[in-house]
């Protein structure tokens, strides 16, 4: 009886096990050489998408590629509705896509492609930045920015140390003076750091297209807007540039190397008519936006700041004389309590004829004074 209860307890366990497990075939390739990589490690990691778009990891097992480079098996997925693969070559950690877990469905593949890696940046290119800009209220600019990155090898880039920021630098995006960085995706927001006049990044970049959206205000409490952005002379130059700006009543754009291209309309999120600007081949952007509290050169910042010099010019010029006669009585008093003080030590200790040089300089200047006084 006891070995009945033992054998249908372990019978259970097992049906519950294999409930929970799936069958994994696992393709590791090196996708620079062509080849499978045999006895490589790599993990599957089992989560639960969120609502709001993370994922909450449940548990993560580590397995091993066979003799042929492949891997398969049973995975356990507990409780979790999707899985995916990471591996870590030569210090690049890639991903598989994020696999849903099916009802029915038993059997699952991921192919990882690995890369060999490089420093050389002459296979990355930006071929598209696109910027649109909406005035969000007469002092702040609300800019959606998105750049496309292309690198047209079969190599990882990892970039180079930068002697500059000290740090490993693959990507360097210019950005506006006076930006406020809201949000980045597309890179790993830990490897990001501000540097120069815009912001770097430090993840790799894997061959193929990939994409950075960040978001940012841009503010000026004068009404000007300077949206120019300098690249560095070692960074990629930007295939194709399109500013898009939302159409606003006396709001104004001024640019002197990108073209006017019409205007667009958008639905959606970003919503409105837009004036497009374009341009080829840049590393520099001149772009410049005027709010409707921008009035030329005699706005009322400009005309506060010359206020302020002219009451301050004036307010010097007034108090001049004073100043200097405060000065001259002041530095009398000083010469008259050290040619005191040395007539006192001249008299203790018999020393008139040492200081007499020293206190007829010190007369002098006392006199001088005196007369610029007009005592």
């Amino acid at each position: 009886m006891r070995k009945k209860i033992v054998f249908i307890t372990f019978s259970l366990l097992l049906i519950a096990a294999s409930a929970f497990a799936l069958s994994l075939n696992v393709i590791v390739t090196n996708a620079t050489k062509g080849e499978k990589l045999p006895g490589y490690p790599f993990k599957i990691v089992v989560v639960n998408p969120k609502k709001s778009g993370g994922l909450e990891f449940l548990k993560e097992d580590e397995f091993m590629t066979g003799p042929a480079g492949t891997f398969q098996g049973d995975v356990d997925v507990s409780s979790g509705k999707a899985i995916l693969g990471e591996i870590n070559y030569k210090g690049v950690s890639y991903y598989s896509p994020l696999i849903k877990i099916e009802e029915g469905q038993e059997d699952y593949i991921i192919d990882f492609n690995v890369y060999e890696i490089t420093d050389d940046v002459k296979n990355i290119e930006i071929s598209q930045r696109t910027m649109k800009i909406m005035p969000y209220d007469a002092k702040t600019l609300l800019v959606y920015d998105t750049l496309t990155i292309e690198n047209n090898s079969r190599l990882t880039y990892v970039g180079k140390y930068n002697e500059e920021s000290k740090v490993t630098q693959t990507l360097f995006i210019p950005l506006p003076p006076g930006y406020s960085l809201m949000s980045i995706r597309g890179v790993d927001q830990e490897g990001v750091y501000t540097f120069s006049n815009g912001i770097a990044s430090r993840s790799e970049i894997l061959p193929g297209k990939s994409s950075v959206f960040l978001n940012y205000f841009v503010k000026s409490d004068i009404g000007i807007f300077d949206m120019s952005m300098q690249g560095k002379d070692d960074s990629p130059s930007i295939k194709k540039t399109s500013v898009f700006f939302q159409n606003k009543e006396k709001w104004k754009v001024q640019s002197s190397n990108l073209q006017v291209a019409g205007e667009r309309q958008f639905e959606g999120g970003v919503y409105g008519t837009f004036q497009v600007w374009e341009g080829t081949d840049l590393k520099r952007i001149k772009f410049k936006v005027l709010s409707p509290s921008y009035r030329g050169g005699f706005n009322l910042w400009y005309v506060s700041i010359l206020s302020a010099m002219i009451i301050s010019l004036c307010g010097l010029l007034i108090m001049k004389g004073r100043i200097y006669r405060w000065y001259m009585a002041k530095e009398k008093k000083r010469l008259e309590g050290i040619l005191e003080r040395l007539g006192s030590e001249a008299d203790k200790e018999d020393l008139s004829g040492y200081y007499k040089p020293f206190r007829n300089v010190l007369e002098n200047r006392r006199r001088d004074i005196e007369e610029r006084l007009g005592r």
